[in-house]
């Protein structure tokens, strides 16, 4: 008897609850969030410094398309420069945009403030190769990840690790787009 009132009063609280009134918007996610990740511990301020290309990228909003300048600041930060003529978001822009990166661990940095060329949370270095030319970049929640590199063309050796040093870290590197000049 006691299961059966039960049920009642459970069927009569779910039939009282409110429904929501809008669907939830989910974000897309790339890696599998259980995988393992880690950033790498010797990447600086420093071996982040200069010009850089985006060779690889998912398709996540808030991320510039394809290049960007990074420049060391006191206390291991870097100010991010993305290029004039670029977009974010499929909004093309003439100006350049700059971002403060605070370091938040080794190899770890976060934007600082209003902007909307990357994604919230912190940027990892999941790896960089030692002569500092290739780097696979995301962030623990899979909602953005990119490989750049300091040239447009070649290395395809260190890109290939860079997918590797990805699809370790739990993304689908099957949805890493080429990124067309």
């Amino acid at each position: 008897m006691k299961r059966v009132v039960l049920a009642l009063i459970s069927a009569l609280l779910v039939g009282c609850t409110e429904k929501p009134s809008a669907p939830v918007q989910s974000v897309e996610v790339f890696r599998d969030t259980a995988a393992q990740i880690a950033s790498q511990t010797d990447v600086t301020a420093v071996r982040m410094t200069g010009d850089w290309v985006i060779r690889q990228r998912f398709a996540a909003p808030r991320t510039p398309r394809s290049g960007m300048s990074l420049s060391a600041l006191p206390n291991e930060a870097l100010q991010l420069s993305v290029r004039g003529g670029d977009c974010v978001d499929d909004v093309c822009f003439e100006d350049e945009i700059l971002i403060l990166l605070e370091k938040t661990g080794p190899g770890r940095w976060t934007a600082q403030g209003p902007q909307t060329a990357l994604p919230d949370g912190e940027l990892w270095v999941m790896w960089m190769e030692f002569d500092s030319r290739t780097a696979a970049i995301g962030t623990p929640s899979g909602e953005f990840g990119w490989i750049m590199d300091k040239n447009r063309t070649g290395g395809g050796d260190r890109i290939t690790a860079a997918r590797d040093i990805m699809d370790w870290f739990g993304y689908n590197v099957s949805r890493l787009e080429e990124v067309s000049r």
